[in-house]
């Protein structure tokens, strides 16, 4: 997939940008930008996509994206709506924003390191996101000195950390920006019909106006996954959220996840969580059963 590319301007009197998104009248796009950024979503659930990583995010989501990354977090609540306004903070920072050699100094090696490490996308555990989280959620409202150490806190918490890697080892991005414009298209036109079982690849592509092998090869180069892979595993995310949290049966499952017969979901949804549907909401009552028992 071609990514769309963001230029991104920090606001005056500022050398960063720090930010809740949740106000953006922005649709969640596949893009990719210079600066790196650190991701805190503290609510909701749905679909994270770093690289050719895909994952279901829940609650206390924090990442790391290196520098021309692509990424983006699609909302399980805002699915086939325009905007996408899920809430999450934002830090985004040029790798020399307090000059070319800052991060050489070796007190940061761990941050360097870090830094390094987040060109592929780094996850990180339930205690550090805590302490991130807090940091990130009071920084849009501070101001000078007092927001820039907040980041430096914020990298070095997550160089402590280390954080888990995202995208494969052999990932690189495809990058053309002559097509940017088709895909950032495409991908706002599958998450819009994501649940409607007519979504087809021929119409994605009658969408972007490009021929149907040029396309796929295009998707191909760039995510290490064909159309039809890349919406199944969206969908199978959407799936994963309504066997957790309601009691419909798995046909209902199935068919509210735009698949348009049962044999083809179990069939999807096995290949990607090596389980079948029953079994994963199986495994997800006991888990939550078990963490109910009191201590």
């Amino acid at each position: 997939m071609t990514i769309a590319f963001e230029k991104l301007v920090p606001p005056p009197g500022h050398s960063f940008r720090c930010f809740e998104r949740s106000a953006l009248e922005t649709p969640a796009k596949w893009h990719r930008h210079p600066e790196l950024e650190i991701t805190f979503v503290p609510y909701g659930t749905g679909t994270r996509l770093v690289g050719d990583h895909v994952a279901r995010y829940t609650p206390g989501d924090l990442v790391l994206s290196g520098e021309n990354l692509p990424h983006t977090w699609l909302s399980d609540d805002f699915v086939g709506k325009k905007f996408d306004r899920h809430i999450a903070y934002v830090i985004q920072f040029s790798i020399d924003f307090l000059g070319a050699t800052f991060f050489d100094a070796p007190e940061l090696t761990d941050v360097r390191m870090a830094l390094q490490k987040a060109r592929r996308g780094l996850l990180f555990g339930p205690e550090t996101t805590a302490k991130v989280g807090e940091i990130m959620k009071r920084m849009p409202e501070e101001q000078g000195l007092t927001q820039l150490i907040s980041l430096l806190e914020c990298l070095n918490l997550l160089a402590e950390d280390g954080g888990e890697v995202l995208a494969s080892e052999g990932y690189t991005p495809g990058f053309d920006n002559a097509s940017d414009w088709r895909i950032d298209k495409a991908c706002n036109y599958i998450n819009e019909h994501l649940e409607d079982p007519e979504l087809s690849h021929a119409a994605i592509c009658k969408e972007v106006d490009m021929n149907p092998s040029s396309f796929s090869r295009m998707f191909k180069r760039a995510t290490g996954r064909t159309v039809t892979q890349y919406v199944s595993e969206l969908r199978i995310g959407i799936a994963c959220r309504l066997l957790m949290e309601t009691g419909d049966s798995i046909l209902d499952v199935s068919l509210k996840s735009g698949f348009d017969n049962l044999s083809s979901f179990n069939r999807s949804f096995r290949k990607i969580k090596q389980m079948t549907p029953r079994e994963y909401r199986s495994t997800f009552l006991e888990a939550n059963k078990t963490s109910a028992l009191p201590v």
